[in-house]
């Protein structure tokens, strides 16, 4: 007996030591998409920070110091005791946070007490580090006198209150707003500088974020105790609630209600937020903004997107699960919908029916984007619905609906074959000529969502036979496929570390250490660059309105020309601009014949401007005060030689010689007589003259202002000939933006002119930069807000 009374309570405190770790390590733990990619921004933000405090440390200083600091007085007294009592507040509301914490969600503890640790660890090994590159970086971090600095507490603080994640509590809120309150005083008494507090900061939120990502959240979900008591609360007591579909941050639900009839309810919470952001961001970038809409940011608000899509289509009669209600539960939000009975198209006949339903749908303006064999279903009266509408859009473009009776074509033929399926297409849906032309272009893999099964229909080469079905074709003839092209990221960051290396290689063989002569650089000349590079597309947008017989807003146009600078990075010189243009001018109701030689007008006119402008600051580079002399100085002489011989060697080559002979004549034909209408028009010439003027001008302040941002300048005349014979080059190349062989031009064109080689190169760097790199994401932008808006 006295050895069973000694092992029982042995055994009991083992036991309860077991469960009480347990209620603090919790299982089921999930890492949300968000905060792995806060983790990659805060990472990045610290690393940033981190170099320029070893490149710059000189400019970090000045900037650190900029902040005013009270030394003595009245107003510090003042300060000290109001620092004090922040401080103890600060102590006070992290210790109820951790209580609210042990209290209500017990492993938040876990992660904020390891993310106090490690946040001051983090903040001294990154100043370390850079303090190894630079003597003065680790004190510009960290702040100096070290023992004087807050950094170090700040970057603890605000790691414990990521890493607890305690969003909800009041505790948390205060405490937020309490170290804000604290970090200002610090500022003003001198015991954190703006570059220190942003750095504890960013170590904290670092920190934090790791250890959140590392041992995961507690999710976010109700659990189904809290969904049926919502459930009832809205009238729908269930007798059965069973999960049938888990995902992180969305579980699905059937129910039985009271009455026996079924429920289906459809539970989002907020674990998974940006992710169908992120989806929508990659079909953006795959397709167009018209074949995908407006991007979701959260699975809430794809659910109330489906609750709204779900009630516009029951009321225009369309058979779709019935909407009972949209309900909250706590930060989660509750679908409760009716299903609709019936079995899936793939068991049984129905394609006219399907059509017909679909073209139902499309008249009460949604797009479903997610047709399969699964989600069509045949009801019990001969009709056809549609399963659930999870990934419709409201308003839909037409496009979005194209796309909607394209993947419907598979689905059926998948079941049956083409021509059934565009027999059904005809009888149910209501099709023209133009209409299946449209749908026959658009019958490729890229078009059609993955539930439509595109490896079976490749299988089945159904595709092929859809096309031949569409274009009257026998299944036995030859239907070419038309070829759907799309930006893939890979070509974008090989042409910008292809573009790197290169910059990197000249640099090496040419012994110039690129990263100190950046270092040196003046910022407000580099400002001057940007500013020269905007004008570019001023002057580029009046050189195409001057020839277009109406009216078209000068605004519009010039993010037309923004939007080229992104088609620029991926089509040849003036090709993508071109392309561009002519469809903005068809948008705004021109028609194609005038808009082809409206742009072909420009183009040649640039060519008539350019040409005597160049050679006439050719001609001024050889004028000076001591001689008069009608060639051009020699170093110019020099460059001028250099184009000529390269582009007579390109003409002396056949293939390029024919490729010349064919693409000028058409263009001269097309734009001879506009070029006379348009001379015949002095208002109009005068405009699109100004116009190339101003965007050469543009072009040629950007290039002076990145030579004197390297402590480097030309004349101006030999400035514009070098210049305007690296323009000529460029667009004489077949790669994409002229890459390398404007780069390659410019160096050489200063070299030769006498620019020292250690700010030719950066400064072409700076100059491309300016005018090529930074205006492409600000052209994406432009373009898929005018593709939105339908004026391209």
């Amino acid at each position: 007996m006295t050895i069973t009374r000694a092992r029982h309570p042995a055994g009991g405190f083992r036991s309860g030591l077991h469960r009480l770790l347990a209620s603090f390590w919790q299982r089921g733990r999930i890492r949300r998409p968000l905060d792995i990619a806060r983790l990659i921004s805060a990472s990045v933000g610290l690393c940033l920070l981190a170099l320029l405090a070893v490149v710059t440390p000189d400019h970090l200083h000045a900037l650190a110091v900029a902040l005013p600091v009270s030394r003595a007085g009245l107003f510090r007294s003042v300060l000290v005791v109001v620092n004090v009592a922040v401080s103890f507040v600060v102590l006070g509301l992290l210790l109820a946070t951790a209580v609210d914490a042990v209290r209500f969600r017990r492993f938040a503890i876990i992660p904020g007490a390891v993310a106090g640790l490690a946040g001051p660890a983090l903040a001294l090994g990154v100043a370390s580090l850079a303090g190894l590159g630079a003597d003065a970086a680790r004190d510009v971090l960290l702040g100096t006198p070290l023992h004087q600095s807050a950094a170090l507490p700040v970057a603890a603080s605000v790691a414990l209150l990521v890493g607890t994640d305690l969003h909800g509590s009041r505790w948390w809120q205060r405490a937020r707003l309490a170290l804000a309150a604290a970090v200002v005083c610090a500022l003003l008494l001198g015991g954190l500088s703006g570059v220190s507090a942003v750095f504890a900061v960013l170590t904290g939120v670092t920190a934090g974020l790791a250890v959140r990502v590392g041992l995961g959240v507690v999710p976010a979900r109700p659990p189904v105790d809290t969904i049926r008591a919502v459930l009832a609360g809205a009238g729908w007591a269930v007798t059965a609630l069973e999960p049938v579909e888990q995902a992180p941050g969305r579980v699905r639900y059937t129910g039985v209600r009271a009455d026996g009839d079924d429920l289906r309810v459809t539970v989002v919470d907020p674990d998974r937020r940006g992710v169908p952001f992120a989806r929508r961001v990659w079909r953006l970038l795959r397709l167009r903004s018209a074949a995908v809409g407006r991007p979701a940011l959260t699975f809430r608000r794809l659910l109330e997107q489906q609750a709204l899509s779900l009630a516009l289509a029951g009321t225009a009669g369309v058979a779709v699960p019935q909407l009972l209600g949209l309900l909250a539960a706590a930060p989660a939000l509750v679908l409760v919908e009716c299903p609709l009975r019936g079995v899936p198209l793939a068991d049984g006949g129905g394609a006219t029916a399907a059509m017909r339903e679909l073209r139902r749908l499309h008249d009460a303006g949604l797009a479903h984007g997610a047709l399969s064999g699964d989600t069509v279903l045949l009801l019990p009266d001969g009709r056809a619905g549609f399963a659930h509408l999870g990934s419709a859009q409201p308003a839909a473009t037409e496009l979005q609906r194209e796309l909607d009776v394209v993947a419907m074509l598979v689905v059926l033929a998948r079941r049956s074959d083409a021509r059934t399926a565009v027999a059904a297409l005809r009888e149910g849906y209501g099709t023209t000529s133009i209409a299946e032309a449209r749908l026959t272009a658009l019958l490729q893999p890229l078009a059609l969502p993955r539930q439509t099964g595109v490896r079976a229909a490749r299988r089945r080469q159904l595709l092929r036979e859809l096309r031949s079905a569409l274009s009257g074709a026998t299944p036995a003839g030859t239907v070419a496929a038309p070829r759907l092209e799309r930006l893939r990221a890979r070509t974008v960051v090989s042409v910008a570390a292809a573009t790197l290396a290169a910059y990197l290689l000249v640099g090496q063989l040419s012994k110039v250490d690129l990263l100190d002569a950046l270092r040196d650089a003046r910022p407000g000349w580099l400002a001057v660059a940007l500013l020269g590079s905007a004008i570019t597309y001023l002057g580029s947008a009046l050189a195409l309105q001057a020839f277009v017989p109406i009216a078209l807003p000068l605004g519009r146009t010039v993010l037309v020309q923004v939007a080229s600078s992104f088609v620029t990075l991926v089509t040849p010189p003036a090709v993508g601009q071109v392309g561009l243009n002519i469809r903005y001018l068809q948008r705004a109701g021109v028609p194609t014949a005038t808009a082809a030689g409206v742009v072909a007008v420009r183009e040649a006119l640039t060519v008539l401007v350019t040409v005597p402008l160049l050679l006439l600051c050719g001609w001024l580079s050889g004028v000076s005060a001591s001689r008069l002399t009608l060639l051009p100085s020699g170093d110019v002489l020099l460059v001028l030689a250099a184009v000529a011989a390269v582009l007579a060697a390109l003409v002396a080559l056949g293939p390029t010689r024919r490729l010349l002979l064919g693409r000028v004549q058409p263009l001269l034909r097309r734009t001879l007589p506009q070029l006379l209408a348009a001379a015949s028009d002095p208002r109009r010439l005068v405009t699109g003259i100004a116009g190339i003027l101003v965007l050469n001008a543009g072009y040629v302040l950007a290039m002076d202002a990145s030579l004197r941002a390297f402590s480097a300048s030309l004349p101006l005349p030999t400035l514009v000939v070098v210049y305007l014979a690296a323009a000529t080059l460029g667009s004489a190349a077949p790669t994409h933006g002229g890459l390398g062989a404007v780069e390659a031009a410019l160096v050489g064109g200063l070299t030769a002119t006498g620019v020292p080689v250690a700010a030719a190169l950066p400064a072409v760097l700076a100059f491309r930069t300016a005018t090529f790199w930074l205006p492409a994401p600000v052209g994406w932008g432009a373009m898929t807000w005018l593709q939105r808006a339908g004026r391209i």
